[in-house]
This record gives structure tokens, sequence and C-alpha cells, in this order.
């Protein structure tokens, strides 16, 4: 007998019933906006910028446990996500929280999806 279980099947584990997407319309450029929680189960996380200006997507702590916080001056420690559509997929260690803040402007907009498959 063969079992097969793919995402969403009436066999998959309950964490792992397809992505989550989340949107975000207030991303500034002063004050970073959480964008996702720690989680232990996440195996990747896609980010999509829509909005008009580049945006800074980066963990809340570095890879020693120190705090990670760069800002529009000094992003050493952020993934750059292009405007105008750009995307960026972070896969394998990526289970720490993340946070986002636009390169110019206010209320930019972002869209988060993450996987736990």
């Amino acid at each position: 007998m063969t079992v097969v279980v793919g995402v969403g099947s009436p066999g998959s584990a309950q964490t792992a019933n397809g992505g989550k997407v989340y949107p975000f319309s207030t991303i500034g450029n002063v004050t970073p906006v959480t964008v996702l929680a720690r989680s232990g189960e996440r195996q990747s996380i896609t980010f999509h910028n829509p909005g008009a200006n580049d945006v800074l997507v980066y963990p809340t702590t570095t890879g020693t446990g120190a705090a990670n916080a760069p800002t529009v001056a000094a992003p050493g420690g952020a993934f750059r996500v292009f405007s105008n559509g750009g995307s960026l997929t972070i896969t394998g260690e990526c289970q720490q929280a993340w946070a986002a803040l636009t390169v110019a402007g206010t209320n930019q907009p972002l869209t988060v999806m993450e996987s736990n498959v």
C-alpha cells in the first residue's frame, strides 16, 4: 500500500496546509514594522514589493543572537526588495522574527508569504 500526502491533503500536518499571505500597507522609513513573528516551523519566506519604493527586510536577530536593527542610512543586515514588483525568497534558516522598512516615503505596501513546507 502506498500513501501519498501533499500540502493541503487530509494526511498533511496542520502547520503544512499551504502558504500564509500577509498584506502590509503602512511600511514606513523611520519605524520598522514587524512582518513575521518567530516560527520554528517556517521553511521559506517570500517578500513581494508592489510599491514605488524599495523596501529593506531583515531578521531581527543576527546569527550570534544579537539584535539586528538596520536603518536606511546603515542598511547592513537587511535585504533590499526592489520596487515595482520585486520579489525575494529566503529559504532554510529563516525562523527568526522579520521586520521591514522602506528606503523612502511612508505607507509603502509589502506582501509577505511564509511556508512551512
